[in-house]
């Protein structure tokens, strides 16, 4: 399985015209030409490519790796949630 980040690269490479070879953890987004109005156009990609539904405020978003965390927070809050909600039972017949 891909990391998260391998998966955001797709989709920065994918949305953007971009080499492979910059896009690091480190790297400020609004040096790949991402800017504020840009990383909500990239969170909305995000959700599409993860099947995930940003509910709350990011914070701040500076880099890749703002975002792979902020990613990665919101998949382990939906994993915990799933886990938590009890499974409905099917009526016997």
């Amino acid at each position: 399985m891909d990391s998260t980040f391998e998966r955001l690269k797709a989709v920065l490479l994918k949305t953007y015209p971009l080499d492979p070879s910059i896009v690091r953890l480190d790297q400020p987004l609004d040096e790949l030409g991402i800017d504020s109005l840009g990383v909500g156009l990239l969170l909305f990609d995000v959700e599409d490519a993860f099947k995930i539904k940003f509910s709350a405020d990011p914070g701040p978003i500076r880099t890749v790796g703002d975002v792979v965390s902020f990613i990665d927070g919101v998949l382990e809050a939906q994993h915990r949630e799933a886990q938590a909600s009890p499974v409905s039972s099917l009526p016997s017949s």
